[in-house]
């Protein structure tokens, strides 16, 4: 069964059975003029392809499911069999239960173990929803015997129009190899530059991970709604991954803890990795999405929020 929040001039749908991802979200100007912020999760589109959905206990890619650890090998189960790739961890294939829940409020949890899987961890989400928006935590504990690697995200998709523009500061993209994974050095993407972003529907398909997002801090703009939103990052969510299809009009911006299959790439830098957790240990982050008018200035030239 799904939940509905709602608060000031935001409402939610969130399906805890369906991987604990958020179906829709949306805002109201002050005009009571309905727009959506999250692409809305429909009958007609397949799993994880619209709204939201945490990422635990890695983001985006181990290549082939396998990496070494501290002296041993470990394997995971590889859910994207066409690219031999586990992807997205294992949150999003798996209920969470409702722990605590008002008008405004969810707390989401997860505690997995599988025999197949070398991790057993402890997740949990907590929703909220008010005058400054979508606030989303993520926290997950080890509750395994060994050390492991760990990493979050969130996987927000948005709708994207022919003039909507995604801006943001970083030292710029790594690379990818022939298998779609990163590789030193970054470069530059003009598209996405604070001071003169691009319309993304004239950008190539794009799928890339920032390096040095920072702050953390993006605002996307969708002129043809008079629409603004801002998205901030705490906590573990160091890091921005952005995806921009070619063949449907959405885009995901990403806050995520590690770079994708680092765990595999070393050479990618420490600040890139992802975090080792003793076993009790924990770590958390927190993405918050904020609407308003398109007029309204930009983070540069308005006040930080906390």
């Amino acid at each position: 069964m799904t939940v509905a929040l709602a608060a000031d001039s935001y409402d939610m749908t969130v399906d805890p059975a369906q991987g604990g991802a958020i179906l829709s979200a949306n805002w109201r100007f002050p005009d009571g003029r309905k727009v959506a912020v999250l692409e809305p999760m429909t009958e007609t589109l397949a799993p994880f392809k619209a709204g939201c959905f945490a990422m635990v206990p890695f983001a985006n890619r181990i290549a082939d499911g396998r990496f070494r650890f501290e002296g041993h090998d470990y394997a995971v189960p590889v859910n994207h069999p066409a690219e031999a790739m586990a992807i997205h961890g294992f949150g999003r294939e798996n209920p969470w239960g409702v722990t605590a829940q008002d008008s405004a409020t969810l707390t989401l949890e997860q505690d997995f173990e599988r025999a197949d899987n070398p991790y057993r961890y402890h997740a949990r989400q907590e929703i909220t929803l008010s005058e400054a928006g979508l606030r989303l935590s993520l926290t997950v504990r080890n509750d395994g015997a060994r050390a492991m690697p760990f990493g979050i995200g969130f996987h927000p998709w948005f709708p994207k129009s022919p003039r909507t523009t995604l801006a943001f500061a970083s030292h710029g993209v790594l690379g990818r190899d022939a298998r779609g994974l990163p590789i030193l050095p970054p470069r530059t993407v003009p598209a996405f530059e604070p001071a003169s972003p691009a319309p993304l529907g004239t950008l190539p398909w794009f799928d890339g991970f920032l390096d040095g997002w920072e702050p953390r801090q993006a605002r996307l703009e969708r002129p043809e709604d008079d629409l603004a939103l801002e998205l901030e990052a705490e906590g573990a969510f160091r890091h921005l991954h952005v995806f921009v299809p070619d063949d449907r009009a959405v885009l995901c911006a990403e806050p995520v803890s590690h770079a994708p299959d680092v765990i595999n790439r070393p050479e990618l830098g420490t600040a890139n990795a992802m975090k080792r957790l003793a076993p009790g240990e924990a770590m958390a982050g927190t993405m918050t999405i904020q609407a308003m008018p398109l007029r309204t200035m930009p983070f540069s030239t308005t006040r930080h929020r906390r």
